[in-house]
């Protein structure tokens, strides 16, 4: 079983040609042996404590 997570970022401002980045949550894909996802959940820092999910999380998925 695979597992990926992304970083969520949003753009907080620019100066002088340069870009600003917040880190504001993580994206964790998991997938079986085949590659399909299985589940994918989020945490946002603007709802701590919560779980956001795109499927179901299963047992065997990786946190």
């Amino acid at each position: 079983m695979a597992f990926d997570s992304m970083k969520l970022r949003v753009k907080t401002g620019e100066k002088d040609g340069k870009t600003f980045w917040d880190n504001c949550g993580v994206l964790f894909i998991n997938r079986n042996d085949a590659g399909e996802i299985t589940s994918i959940q989020v945490r946002h820092n603007m709802f701590p404590g919560v779980d956001m999910v795109a499927f179901p999380k299963r047992d065997d998925d990786q946190e």
